[in-house]
């Protein structure tokens, strides 16, 4: 039996979609430089004072949209992310005296950079609010002069509507120019239709966030 023709190839798809995730995922982090850092800074048995789940950031050039989860605990900061996007990733933990921050202002919003002592690189980058969430929770030792104020619901709403305009507006520019680069004139989606479709679709996890925001 042929697994490539295509009356056989539907049944061959879980098991080949299932290998590719494992690849891409394991090439991606490893780029990342996240199997470098859970080696050098193997997790402990330690009980968080805060959890943060479902955050957003990036370690180099790879981004992690929603999928980080991170833990103040007494001696450190543990990192980790929801296993279904990382089945080979462990959580790791760094200790707060090898932990260095950096605030670096971006064009549309600001972000805390973390560097490890004992690594040069990766980075993890996470938003400004977010970071101030963990200094608030770590107190002095937290690796960072403050203050660290909270976030007002005008900052929330403010923040949350420049990503979505960013996201939008990229989407919508692709949706745009790849059909006519690529596609024949009868087969290009409308501008109305490629400019709606991706802000519904951000607006909707614009406004969940908002949501899960407002209930934290």
């Amino acid at each position: 039996m042929n697994p490539f023709s295509p009356h056989t190839f539907p049944l061959y798809f879980p098991l080949f979609f299932v290998f590719m995730w494992f690849g891409v995922t394991t090439m991606l982090w490893a780029l990342s430089g996240w199997y470098a850092l859970m080696n050098r800074y193997p997790d402990r048995p330690e009980s968080p004072m805060l959890v943060l789940r479902h955050q957003s950031g990036a370690f180099g050039f790879v981004g992690m949209s929603r999928i980080l989860v991170l833990s103040v605990c007494p001696s450190g900061l543990r990192i980790g992310m929801m296993r279904i996007f990382g089945p080979f990733c462990r959580d790791f933990f760094v200790p707060w005296d090898e932990i260095r921050v950096r605030r670096k202002d971006r064009v549309l919003w600001r972000t805390a950079i973390l560097e490890f002592a004992q690594q040069d690189r990766p980075r993890l980058s996470i938003p400004d609010h977010v970071a101030n969430r963990l200094a608030r929770s770590a107190a002095d030792k937290w690796p960072e002069p403050g203050p660290f104020p909270a976030e007002t619901d005008a900052e929330a709403v403010s923040r949350i509507a420049k990503q979505w305009l960013a996201t939008t507006s990229l989407a919508a520019a692709f949706f745009i120019i790849a059909p006519r680069i690529a596609a024949p004139a009868g087969a290009r989606p409308p501008i109305v239709i490629a400019v709606l479709f991706p802000a519904i679709v951000f607006g909707i996890g614009a406004l969940i966030q908002y949501l899960r925001r407002r209930g934290s």
